[in-house]
């Protein structure tokens, strides 16, 4: 499996080393290991391969080939893996006093509350599509729940920009989402078509 860096990373790690130190970029970094690896421990568990992990300033993705063809069960496991980590490493850091546990302690209720979002590519916007999808109405489902992650994501920039510039990464963040959002409404069709492609092949 091969971990990469998403380019956003760059600019997101910057800006925390000019406001907010070394130590914190170090915290954060460790904190999105340590999610993505309970996305991949879930998807051991439930049988999927993962080829790689890409690193984003909420978590990350994992690219499992014909994720679509596995049980909608083992699908909602390995989107709430990551979330389990982070909470049982949130109730670490509560329980356990350390250098730097409070800081840790909001990184990881930070990454928590974001990842448990209805909204994809989120955690739990993974696990509710997963769980609201119908096989022979998928493509129309994965539609309706991109439209509305569409809508939400606007209407949170709409409430962040109330606190600019105090919410500038949580803004960024937004607008990211937005595009990934807007990309996959754009191409759903083709992604649609070659998860047909692979069916028939498989079969």
């Amino acid at each position: 499996m091969r971990i990469k860096l998403h380019p956003i990373l760059l600019p997101f790690f910057v800006f925390l080393a000019f406001t907010g130190g070394v130590s914190l970029y170090a915290l954060i970094f460790l904190s999105l290991l340590i999610h993505e690896a309970g996305h991949v421990v879930a998807a051991k568990w439930t049988g999927m391969r993962v080829r790689s992990c890409t690193l984003l300033p909420y978590g990350g993705e994992l690219f499992i080939s014909n994720r679509h063809l596995y049980p909608k069960k083992a699908r909602i496991m390995v989107a709430l893996g990551g979330p389990i980590a982070t909470a049982l490493l949130l109730a670490i850091s509560s329980f356990h006093s350390m250098p730097g546990s409070d800081e840790l302690k909001r990184i990881q209720l930070a990454i928590l509350l974001v990842n448990l979002l209805p909204i994809l590519p989120l955690d739990g916007g993974q696990a509710l599509c997963t769980l609201l999808e119908r096989k022979e109405k998928r493509q129309q489902s994965k539609s309706l729940f991109l439209m509305a992650s569409i809508l939400m994501l606007l209407l949170s920039l709409a409430i962040l920009a109330v606190g600019f510039p105090d919410t500038i990464l949580y803004m960024s963040l937004a607008v990211f989402l937005l595009m990934q959002n807007m990309y996959s409404f754009r191409y759903r069709k083709y992604e649609y078509a070659y998860e047909r492609l692979t069916e028939k092949q498989l079969t």
